[in-house]
């Protein structure tokens, strides 16, 4: 039992990685719903550009000098992505995301709100700047 214990204190996730650690987690999930949903796929099998685009985003994501932090990858300065990927991620994104409140609901309406609250604090922001 106590072993147990130390192994899933071990495992925790520093709160700054948080975010970057639920990325990791959710993106391949998406790739696979829209897989599934628009190339026919089923369980775990991905087409050839499905998988092509899990590995490139991961990999994208290991490579973000933001990990500590992180917020959405939508709003960054910086964007690290070529464009043809971006544009295949941000269908992805598109396609998969409203569908997750079916499998995930938890998770998506936390997201909605996090981006809700990302966007108002942006807004402030920009606002105390042109007040300046």
């Amino acid at each position: 039992m106590r072993q147990r214990v130390e192994e899933t204190q071990s495992k925790k996730i520093p709160k700054e990685l948080k975010a970057w650690e639920k990325e990791k987690k959710l993106i391949p999930v998406m790739i696979k719903k829209y897989c599934h949903g628009k190339h026919g796929t089923k369980g775990e099998e991905l087409c050839e550009e499905c998988r092509a685009l899990t590995e490139y985003a991961l990999f994208r994501l290991e490579k973000c000098p933001f990990k500590v932090n992180k917020k959405f990858c939508s709003f960054c300065k910086i964007h690290c992505y070529k464009p043809d990927m971006r544009e295949r991620i941000k269908d992805v994104m598109k396609w998969a995301g409203p569908r997750m409140i079916f499998t995930h609901p938890v998770f998506a309406m936390k997201h909605v709100f996090q981006m809700i609250s990302y966007k108002r604090k942006l807004r402030k922001e920009a606002k105390a700047k042109a007040n300046v």
